[in-house]
């Protein structure tokens, strides 16, 4: 009896055992589950946090429907509307591109500051077009910019490159955080934002360059490549338009049709969408149009046109892919065409005069130099 009821007893402590155990467990269970949704929630809120600090820190994040890699080159007209009154961020005006033009004082987004070509084109090495580094810094200088500075560029639809050339200039210089509008002043005029007509004031200061040597290709450094581009990982993209290329159309200010040897094609204008204005295209068109010319990330894309106008479009556009090693060559055709530098289709140009007796062709003067800071 006594082992018996001591049984009952070991099997009755045993079951409280277990039903404590089991309510223990429960408990447990229910404040793991607690501690999993307030963990949850507290994730989700610093992704919030973050997505929100990145918005505000980033311009380019707001780029719509772009899903580029690497944004921040491109800054939308609603960012820049938040941002008009920021010492932090300073906006240069491109519109005005050929010598006299004065279309900045018809009107511009307010603060922003006029740049005229000759701050980014000049005569270098007996080449007309070419980027002086002096002209740039003083601009820079005369103007309060600093290396710390957001700089963003304004230019006209019909002008796109005149600010993708000033963006990849002061990339050259070193400065970390540049834009381009995208759209342009036509988008802005066409949300009707605000413009002015008044000039900001501007106290001078000190530009620290800091060289990114690697973004500038030279004629003689291309030149000696020739031959070995694949070898080499190089891949030249010329951005002029086709019938230029070809051979088939003279470029301005050059002395020979043609093209660089071994070099593909990519039309500026095919990077760019929009009737009323212009805009990048998503990255995953630009991306297609690259793909198509053997132009990737892992090489070394030179990217040239007429004068270094053209081509820092889809520098530009590299740049948003996340291209790493891109770089322009900034004499262009027109340095190429007038050096002793090898050439693929087209030749020299000739003119033929027809006669009533044989045809005869005669070479004519060696074209006229276009002045300084023509183009964009």
């Amino acid at each position: 009896m006594i082992k018996r009821g001591h049984g009952m007893c070991t099997g009755l402590i045993s079951e409280r055992l277990w039903m404590k155990t089991k309510g223990v467990v429960i408990n447990m269970k229910r404040k793991i589950m607690l501690l999993m949704r307030r963990l949850r929630s507290s994730i989700a809120v610093v992704l919030a946090i973050l997505a929100l600090c990145l918005t505000t820190l980033s311009p380019a994040w707001a780029v719509e429907d772009g899903a580029y890699p690497n944004p921040d080159f491109l800054v939308t007209t609603k960012w820049l509307a938040e941002h008009l009154n920021d010492p932090n961020v300073k906006i240069i005006d491109r519109q005005d591109v050929f010598p006299g033009e004065n279309i900045y004082a018809e009107g511009h987004i307010p603060n922003s500051i006029r740049m005229t070509t000759d701050a980014i084109k000049g005569m270098r090495l007996g080449v007309q077009e070419m980027l002086v580094v002096k002209d740039l810094i003083r601009f820079l200088e005369e103007n309060g910019i600093l290396p710390e500075h957001r700089v963003v560029f304004v230019s006209r639809s019909d002008r796109f490159p005149a600010a993708t050339r000033a963006l990849w200039a002061m990339e050259l210089l070193g400065h970390k955080k540049v834009s381009v509008l995208d759209g342009g002043i036509d988008k802005w005029k066409a949300e009707k934002r605000p413009m002015t007509s008044e000039v900001p004031r501007c106290e001078k200061t000190s530009y620290k360059v800091n060289l990114k040597r690697d973004l500038l290709m030279t004629g003689d450094e291309l030149a000696g490549y020739v031959g070995g581009f694949k070898e080499l990982g190089i891949v030249p993209v010329d951005c002029r338009r086709p019938e230029e290329y070809s051979g088939t159309k003279m470029s301005r200010a050059s002395a020979k049709m043609g093209r660089i040897p071994g070099s593909v094609n990519i039309f500026f204008e095919n990077i760019l969408t929009g009737q009323d204005y212009k805009e990048f295209k998503s990255a995953h068109e630009i991306k297609k149009l690259f793909d198509s010319q053997g132009v990737t990330p892992e090489k070394n894309a030179v990217f040239s046109c007429v004068s270094g106008c053209f081509g820092t479009v889809a520098y530009v556009a590299a740049r948003l892919l996340g291209f790493s090693k891109a770089s322009v060559y900034d004499g262009g055709w027109i340095e190429w065409s007038q050096k002793d530098y090898p050439v693929e289709g087209g030749g020299l140009f000739e003119k033929t005069e027809r006669a009533s007796t044989s045809p005869a062709k005669a070479r004519p003067p060696a074209p006229r130099p276009s002045p300084p800071g023509q183009g964009c």
